[in-house]
């Protein structure tokens, strides 16, 4: 098998994941994958964050026309487009997670590879790496608490945060994503979460009472799990001892996580997995959220200032099926950047000359001189590597090159990270 290392704008996600339904696009590709995943991608964005990608893991991939699909790195990659473009992730319950994470956030452009010819030669490998414990992450999760369980002092921050994940792993023994999650959080913040736990606000909010038998609750675990999974997914990801040092910073934070509906605390608190439920009738049993359907492109941009003819067009756009005429809704897309950018350069008399990647650049130094703000990252990705599906030459290549198929997704995904950058225009005019 051959490996490459290839640029991030080549890759697609896996529309048949076995994490996952089938699906049709890229966008609900990433849906799923936050769906399925939850706040472990909220981990993974940060450990690619401060680390970038573990070099002991390649992707797998299978040649697609001039693009490949990665059959093992979907997780990864998803990663790599929130914190690209963190408004992939929005309206779901990790989005405010993402958009912190994305921050100042200097993803890789670059990936290594493996280049499978086929489905079935990488279907042996796929299944050595998630046929094991853990999905093949060879941890044996109880080994880091065990050691903490040892040696921490009874009374100890410490020591709160192993009592408390003791009634987390009891209380969800199926919920793979928060049995991962506890892992995390042991093994690198046992006393930021201690601090967090032992604090009366918290108490008060989850119904939570520590005894001689361990950590109790008011709620069941239903009534609890959507808080759990964000408090582990954060303190597992980038929030730190310093930002919940003082009751002040804890309140606040605290003010971010959802609370269990407080109709339903019952009068005396039980074990996680026992506690009682206010309802008189058998619980419908929940149902899988199907993905959203993808929202028009550009529904939401003004571009009224601009005026003119680029306005004119963008009306047209948003008018568009995109999924039935992705060609043209790319071309339109070309020419709403362009038509943008140089009535911005004649509104505020800036030069004209150079090539439209060039003028894309000065004008995004004019709304953005530190070049870091986190809204424009995909502009500046696109700027920066012509193979990235956000670089000028790919909007060219869809209106002059013959072997350029846009579709849907594509068109989507494009428009989605043009849309803050052009906006700023707008607005500054």
């Amino acid at each position: 098998m051959e490996w490459e290392t290839l640029s991030v704008g080549e890759l697609e996600l896996d529309v048949q994941n076995p994490r996952h339904e089938p699906v049709t696009s890229q966008r609900d590709a990433i849906l799923e994958i936050i769906a399925n995943q939850r706040q472990r991608l909220v981990v993974l964005a940060s450990d690619i964050k401060e680390h970038g990608l573990n070099p002991m893991k390649r992707m797998m991939v299978i040649e697609k026309g001039k693009r490949y699909t990665v059959v093992e790195g979907n997780r990864r990659l998803t990663a790599i487009k929130l914190l690209n473009n963190p408004d992939l992730a929005k309206d779901t319950p990790i989005a405010a997670a993402i958009k912190r994470i994305a921050k100042d956030a200097a993803p890789p452009d670059e990936v290594d590879c493996a280049i499978a010819p086929d489905r079935d030669a990488a279907a042996h490998w796929m299944e050595l790496e998630h046929a094991g414990s853990g999905d093949g992450a060879g941890v044996v999760p109880w080994q880091t608490l065990a050691k903490h369980r040892f040696s921490e002092k009874p009374g100890s921050q410490a020591a709160k945060a192993i009592a408390f994940l003791d009634a987390l792993e009891s209380g969800y023994p199926e919920n793979e994503v928060i049995q991962e999650l506890i892992v995390v959080v042991a093994d690198k913040r046992l006393t930021t979460l201690g601090r967090l736990v032992a604090d009366p606000n918290f108490k008060s909010k989850f119904g939570m009472v520590e005894g001689d038998g361990g950590v109790t609750f008011k709620f069941a675990a239903d009534d609890l799990r959507e808080g759990m999974e964000q408090i582990l997914g954060d303190i597992g990801s980038d929030v730190t001892v310093s930002d919940i040092r003082t009751k002040d910073q804890r309140e606040e934070y605290l003010a971010t996580v959802p609370s269990p509906p407080s109709s339903n605390a019952a009068n005396d608190p039980a074990p996680l997995g026992d506690a009682p439920s206010k309802e008189t009738t058998k619980p419908k049993k929940k149902k899988r959220k199907a993905a959203k359907k993808p929202t028009k492109p550009l529904a939401k941009l003004d571009l009224g200032a601009l005026g003119g003819r680029v306005d004119l067009i963008l009306g047209e756009f948003q008018s568009f099926n995109v999924d039935k005429v992705p060609n043209a809704a790319a071309f339109m897309v070309r020419a709403i950047l362009e038509l943008a950018v140089d009535q911005y350069i004649a509104e505020k008399g800036l030069s004209a000359n150079g090539e439209l990647k060039t003028r894309v650049k000065r004008v995004l130094k004019t709304i953005d001189p530190s070049y870091k703000d986190a809204r424009y990252q995909g502009v500046r990705q696109g700027l920066q590597d012509g193979t990235s599906i956000f670089a000028i030459s790919t909007l060219h290549g869809f209106v002059h090159n013959k072997d350029f198929h846009p579709d849907g997704s594509t068109v989507r995904s494009i428009a989605s990270n043009l849309e803050p950058f052009l906006q700023a225009l707008n607005d500054d005019v």
